[in-house]
């Protein structure tokens, strides 16, 4: 990596049949006015609804600003966690933005005010903000994850009793050389990405609402509970083997981990508790696909 070449700002975007949407995505970013120079790094997981055509056309367009990670062929496994992953490894910047495809940026000075901000706050390593939350038509909708009206500031031990952060309102310093090896086999990309970058240093929220997010158009959301669960459980245990000697963050994890197990062990409806009374055991993989085979036939059979 070339000091010499890197920009202060690399845009991660992750697409796969967003022709709806990606055009709205990409102008978000190029609109920013900013003082400093930034890149757009987009990833397309082998669309076959015309998006690809439209990001190779907005990179000939602007080769100064973009690059393209076109792959050659869909990742197996997770959904779209091979191209999340080569997608970041080409983030190069000093810091690092996250918007996926289908979502898009409103206020031109977004990256300014959170870059500004890191800037002048070197014990912060994260900064988010409010979002707008749509549907797929564009209408208002959710809240998936709610978020307060002053600003606040979170640390890791906050982050690890859930996630709260949206992906496109997430501005990061860029810490990572390489991702540790199990971030590769985590099922999903964003929150561990989060816990990651929040042991450097603190969060900060800004109210202000500056990007859309689209709930239901995306590939997880697309996913049934069970699935979402159970991809959830998987990224916990990751996580908590990486924070082993943390205890609080342990604790606060292994609590998620043990809301979803008891919200997978009902036969009858899954309901995440919001009071757990236990702390969740060590459960193994196994444990984890016979609980996924045990609701799947229940699914089947109602």
């Amino acid at each position: 990596m070339g000091i010499e070449t890197r920009k202060k700002v690399s845009c991660h975007v992750i697409t796969y049949n967003h022709v709806n949407y990606i055009s709205k995505c990409i102008d978000g970013i190029l609109m920013q006015e900013t003082n400093f120079d930034f890149e757009i790094i987009i990833g397309d997981d082998v669309s076959t609804d015309g998006t690809r055509e439209i990001v190779e056309r907005y990179a000939k367009e602007h080769p100064d600003l973009i690059r393209l990670n076109l792959r050659k062929k869909r990742g197996t496994g997770i959904p779209g966690k091979e191209n999340f992953v080569s997608t970041l490894e080409m983030c190069t910047g000093e810091y690092i933005s996250l918007c996926d495809g289908d979502d898009y940026w409103t206020d031109p000075l977004k990256l300014q005010k959170q870059i500004d901000f890191l800037e002048k706050n070197k014990e912060y390593s994260v900064v988010f903000h409010k979002v707008k939350e749509i549907n797929s038509a564009g209408i208002t909708a959710g809240p998936v994850l709610s978020s307060p009206q002053t600003e606040e500031t979170y640390s890791l031990e906050d982050l690890a009793t859930g996630n709260f952060i949206h992906t496109p309102s997430i501005v990061f310093r860029n810490h990572f050389q390489e991702l540790p090896l199990w971030f590769v086999y985590s099922p999903i990309g964003d929150y561990p990405l989060h816990m990651l970058n929040a042991q450097y240093g603190l969060i900060k929220y800004f109210p202000d609402e500056m990007a859309a997010y689209r709930t239901g158009s995306g590939l997880w959301s697309a996913q049934s509970r069970t699935y979402q669960f159970v991809n959830t459980m998987f990224t916990l245990k990751f996580l908590i083997s990486h924070f082993s000697g943390k205890d609080r963050i342990v604790n606060a994890l292994s609590q998620q981990h043990d809301n979803l197990m008891n919200a997978l062990s009902d036969e009858k409806e899954i309901i995440i508790e919001t009071s757990p009374k236990k702390i969740a055991k060590n459960i193994s993989f196994q444990d984890l696909f016979i609980i996924f085979f045990k609701k799947l036939k229940y699914s089947l059979k109602n």
